[in-house]
């Protein structure tokens, strides 16, 4: 029986790519809750070297990865998904919840624009008063929109054809490996 995480020639099936950069997105929440800790302790003058670092890579990262995920998501996933949908309680289904995702998708984007300034300039070397709570939001939101998706839209994946499905993989295993040389090295992997 052939494994579900991948397809016949060896490409992650698109729910494991899916699951993949989630872990991935993850990890760099968790570094983002980390410098925002950092952050919110009050530190006179200028950050230091290592902080600016931090802030300037990982504003890269984050950049690079919500623009591969919501491309993996609204290029490829969501409309294969909505065309794979014949029965008509199951359509409803699939459009509400692409539907939520989209909606979301835009959410997370302004936050993060809103979230990626102050990092911007902590990450030039300016000393900027840093968005605590738009921090927090944003962690406590995108965890759960990626809890959402793989749940909810993981289990929905199932109606995708094989052949379709291998078109998707190849897509996102593409899109991922153009992403990597942008940040320097691979977030997505």
């Amino acid at each position: 029986m052939p494994d579900p995480q991948t397809e016949p020639n060896g490409t992650p099936s698109p729910r494991a790519a899916l699951g993949l950069c989630h872990r991935c997105i993850a990890g760099m929440l968790g570094r983002l809750e980390t410098l925002a800790t950092e952050l919110s302790l009050p530190a006179p003058g200028a950050p230091d070297a290592g902080l600016v670092d931090r802030a300037r890579a990982l504003v890269a990262e984050i950049d690079e990865a919500l623009r591969v995920h919501m491309d993996d998501e609204e290029a490829d996933i969501f409309p294969a998904l909505l065309a794979a949908c014949d029965a008509p309680a199951r359509r409803a289904q699939a459009f509400e919840l692409v539907s939520q995702l989209l909606v979301e998708h835009r959410e997370l984007a302004e936050l993060w624009h809103a979230l990626r300034i102050p990092l911007l300039a902590l990450g030039g070397g300016v000393a900027v008063a840093f968005p605590g709570g738009t921090a927090a939001d944003f962690l406590l939101r995108l965890r759960a929109h990626l809890e959402r998706e793989d749940g909810e839209l993981a289990d929905l994946m199932g109606v995708i054809d094989a052949g379709k499905s291998r078109t998707i993989a190849v897509s996102i295993a593409h899109r991922h490996e153009e992403a990597c040389p942008r940040v320097g090295r691979c977030p997505l992997k």
